[in-house]
């Protein structure tokens, strides 16, 4: 999600203008995402699928159906791992505010054992719903944090929170901008937005489930919340690239001081977000 794009402009880029390349490719693959997003809704409309496997069945036939079946699993593997690795980092992280001292791999069997085995154990995941809107005020509070510290400089030379991260997470800029997205490395970040806009499983379920679902109400709602998507991306990971630069780490939190409470906040509340969206 947005949390790793700093990271992917900063394996091309190193400098301010790094943005503008980003920007724009953030702003194409939304709009790509939000085109195939409309466009697996339009198919069911016409074949009269109800779910994206059953689409995939009408129009290219049973005997393929196993693709589709194991890009799901693998879709499903690959963020479940990347969710560990986060839960990982930001339960340890967590921990250290508290002056608790603990190792990621302490950290990642500990809240798998204790919090997501247990919830994975549940028949129905419906008493869960509600916790689905804490995910998005801890992503939209997240978002604040990383806005708050970059204006406010705390991470900048001089900065309140600069002497507690290591050499390697601090700010470092240097001369690499715009041109450097011919560079290959640009596509760690084409990789990363593509991963960041995936909902097209959910896309059927969506049109279905649409008060007045035509395929034209359909397109506005897409086009709104993919658009929104696309700001946040932008300006979130914008925000936390011009904060540390080259430094970006894979998880931009891990940047942060575990001393900036504002920060910690964040982790908790990313935590959360992961937890029950396991």
């Amino acid at each position: 999600g947005v949390l790793s794009l700093p990271a992917g402009i900063a394996a091309f880029g190193n400098a301010p203008s790094a943005l503008i390349p980003a920007t724009i490719l953030t702003t194409a693959i939304g709009a790509i995402s939000a085109y195939t997003f409309m466009l697996i809704a339009r198919v069911c409309q016409m074949t009269g699928a109800t779910s994206y496997a059953d689409a995939w069945d009408k129009t290219r036939g049973t005997k393929t159906s196993w693709v589709v079946a194991l890009s799901s699993a693998l879709d499903c593997f690959m963020g479940n791992l990347s969710y560990s690795m986060i839960l990982a980092d930001s339960i340890r992280d967590l921990l250290s505010t508290f002056s608790i001292a603990t190792t990621r791999t302490r950290s990642l069997i500990g809240v798998t054992t204790l919090i997501l085995l247990p919830l994975c154990l549940v028949k129905n995941l419906a008493t869960l719903a509600p916790f689905s809107l804490l995910g998005i005020i801890g992503m939209a509070y997240t978002s604040f944090a990383i806005g708050i510290r970059y204006f406010g400089g705390a991470y900048a030379a001089g900065g309140k929170f600069l002497p507690d991260i290591g050499a390697s997470l601090q700010p470092s800029f240097g001369t690499v901008g715009a041109a450097g997205v011919v560079s290959p490395n640009s596509l760690i970040l084409v990789c990363m937005l593509s991963t960041a806009y995936i909902a097209h499983f959910n896309a059927p379920r969506f049109f279905r489930e649409l008060k007045d679902n035509t395929m034209s109400r359909f397109g506005k709602v897409t086009g709104i919340s993919f658009g929104i998507s696309t700001a946040i991306y932008a300006i979130v990971s914008a925000m936390a690239f011009l904060t540390f630069g080259a430094n970006c780490d894979g998880l931009i939190l891990n940047n942060y001081s575990t001393k900036d409470l504002l920060i910690s906040a964040s982790r908790f509340a990313v935590a959360i977000s992961l937890i029950f969206s396991y």
